[in-house]
């Protein structure tokens, strides 16, 4: 049949064969297949199976390579289950800091599903405004959830906590940590605060060299 569009348009009689060289595709069949049939193409699932098998090897090889990087605590920092508590909404947390004396406000940060967190911080000279954290919108959980990336390693927070901010806020000369602790209550002495704990602790010690942790 024609073209009735585009008369200028014809029918190829051979659409294939003046494209491919069918002569050495031929010959390149036979010198792969002159020895019989390769055991890759007649047992295609062993081949499988040993490619599996190289790539967990080789991805054990990489987490033994990283594992000092890892954090002590990673099995409690992600457990969601026992962090996942206390949820406060975003906007009540703000209200709650305005409503005990914190100047302060919140602004889209630029990161999806979060707002930043800005505090008036008393200085020597008077005040300053300053970027305190991140924080987690419509609502937060009382402890930060750590992320891992493909190798177990830390990779951010999947969730942000509460206690992160207040630690952050803590750091950064807004309140203090008796101040912080008044306003919102006192961690639990538990194993799910251990490391919010001890960061506190390294951080009124830190005129020792102590440096202070992260807010988990």
């Amino acid at each position: 049949m024609g073209w009735s569009i585009n008369p200028a348009y014809k029918e190829l009689k051979e659409a294939y064969n003046p494209y491919h060289d069918l002569k050495t595709t031929t010959a390149t069949i036979k010198e792969l297949l002159k020895d019989g049939t390769p055991d890759w193409v007649s047992h295609p699932n062993h081949y499988k199976a040993f490619a599996k098998e190289a790539f967990q090897a080789e991805r054990e090889i990489s987490n033994s390579m990283v594992q000092e990087y890892r954090m002590d605590d990673e099995d409690i920092l992600t457990d969601f289950k026992s962090r996942n508590i206390n949820i406060t909404g975003t906007k009540e947390f703000v209200l709650k800091l305005r409503e005990n004396g914190v100047w302060c406000f919140a602004l889209y940060n630029g990161m999806p599903g979060t707002v930043g967190l800005w505090c008036v911080v008393p200085t020597k000279n008077g005040t300053d405004v300053r970027y305190i954290a991140y924080m987690q919108k419509p609502a937060m959980i009382e402890w930060s959830v750590l992320a891992l990336d493909d190798h177990g390693l830390p990779a951010g927070e999947s969730y942000r906590g509460w206690r992160t901010v207040l630690c952050e806020m803590i750091k950064k000369g807004v309140l203090t940590e008796q101040r912080a602790h008044e306003i919102f209550g006192a961690p639990t002495d538990s194993i799910v605060s251990r490391r919010y704990r001890r960061t506190l602790f390294e951080f009124r010690h830190r005129k020792e060299n102590v440096a202070p942790r992260d807010g988990f």
